[in-house]
């Protein structure tokens, strides 16, 4: 997920905070969302600020600039967000903008309202996956690792950190990564580790020396046999090799998958354990169980 602020601030501008109206807080944000984060608490808060922003002026002609928010707090009926910008991604183009404007959610009305939304898409993986100019982007230069934490090397499996696999749902994955850190665990997600010049699959491979994988299946896809009119929803096409990798790395008994919805799950591997996700937070306690059984040290939700 990623924070939308346009109206307020450009590159060419030199503010680091802003102050956003009330009312214009959660336009064009999808429904969901809206749900989570209309009341600003103390949690909300902590999951907004973990988000990045995507700052740009109506019309966008000068570009756009990544930061990240330090502070949101109370200003009268508004809101007052401190950022920090990010000196490791320069400008990013207009035209980078239009082109990635679909996938980041953005609609075309929305680039002439003044406004704070949040976006259920993946700003970083959008920006590295579609090639956005060098200029405006050094991939190499970004580490997105815990700090004061080196990457994980070795072949020993560790009872400090559970890598989690997951889709476009956002917000399961927010809540699986919060469900872990409540846990006194660190959480790997690939995407938001340092790439230092390795593959996608090198990457898997080196982050994923874990004791324990969480793999989410959400409703991202739809798919059906060849001919066929009745199709399903099904998790991303990564998420069911990731699976696959790290049950024959790890073992079955070290990977849990979360299902989430109706969402059809490989039906030629058995002994899987599929928990599914539900609404009443009753997975926490089935996870509690299997990060024991692993051999992990954990409370009960």
């Amino acid at each position: 997920m990623y924070n939308l602020i346009i109206g307020y601030v450009g590159p060419t501008d030199y503010e680091n905070e802003v102050v956003v109206s009330s009312s214009r807080f959660l336009e064009y944000t999808d429904s969901e969302t809206q749900m989570r984060y209309r009341v600003l608490n103390p949690d909300a808060v902590r999951e907004i600020k973990s988000f990045p922003a995507l700052f740009m002026q109506e019309h966008y002609e000068d570009g756009a600039f990544i930061a990240n928010i330090i502070n949101i707090t109370g200003h009268g009926r508004d809101y007052k967000i401190t950022f920090d910008r990010d000196q490791n991604i320069g400008v990013i183009p207009p035209a980078d903008i239009e082109r990635l404007a679909l996938e980041l959610g953005i609609d075309d009305f929305e680039f002439y309202r003044t406004h704070w939304a949040i976006k259920n898409a993946d700003l970083y993986r959008a920006l590295s996956e579609n090639s956005v100019d060098d200029e405006a982007r050094d991939t190499e230069a970004l580490d997105f690792s815990v700090p004061n934490k080196p990457p994980i090397d070795g072949s020993d499996f560790n009872k400090d950190q559970v890598f989690i696999v997951h889709g476009h749902d956002e917000h399961a994955k927010n809540d699986v990564k919060s469900y872990v850190e409540s846990k006194g665990l660190e959480p790997i997600i690939l995407h938001m580790q340092a790439s230092g010049g390795r593959t996608i699959i090198e990457k898997i491979d080196h982050y994923s020396n874990v004791g324990f994988g969480i793999v989410l299946y959400t409703e991202c896809d739809i798919g059906a046999k060849r001919d066929s009119l009745g199709f399903k929803w099904r998790a991303r096409q990564n998420v069911v090799f990731e699976h696959g990798y790290l049950i024959a790395k790890l073992s079955r008994s070290r990977v849990a998958a979360l299902v989430k919805g109706t969402v059809e799950t490989p039906n030629d591997i058995s002994g899987v354990v599929y928990v599914s996700m539900d609404a009443a937070g009753n997975w926490k306690s089935e996870l509690d169980a299997e990060l024991r059984n692993a051999g992990f040290n954990v409370n009960g939700s």
